[in-house]
């Protein structure tokens, strides 16, 4: 509906991303689902690091990316900050579900080396658990 003369726009952005988490076993999952950019990377960094320190024991992290539909180089530095602060912690972080060009930008920027993924968070949180 346009906006006439003198009426306000509504000029609140949608929610470029959403943040959900919860624990299987002795696994943290989160799932993420929008863009993870310069304006949402710090929310993400401070969502699971403090989710991190709730936890007991060694951070076991499953970062789902499945919905996330873009990623850019400020998205990359907060993955890499999560994995450093789980290693640190002697835990791992993973990833579930990466979308094929979500795996070409990890692989392009050579975190696929650190950042490994697995097809389903199912899998991912099997993975962790047998570490």
């Amino acid at each position: 509906m346009p906006h006439g003369a003198g009426e306000p726009a509504d000029t609140t952005p949608p929610d470029p991303l959403r943040i959900r988490s919860g624990t299987r076993g002795p696994c943290l999952v989160v799932a993420a689902e929008g863009e993870l950019t310069i304006l949402t990377a710090d929310l993400l960094r401070e969502h699971v690091l403090a989710d991190m320190r709730a936890l007991t024991g060694p951070p076991l992290v499953v970062l789902d990316v499945g919905e996330v539909s873009f990623c850019d180089s400020s998205g990359l530095n907060a993955l890499i900050v999560l994995w450093k602060a789980a290693h640190r912690a002697d835990g791992e972080l993973v990833l579930a579900r990466p979308e094929r060009r979500f795996r070409t930008i990890i692989e392009r920027s050579g975190l696929d080396r650190h950042l490994i993924a697995h097809p389903s968070a199912d899998e991912a949180v099997e993975a962790l658990t047998r570490r």
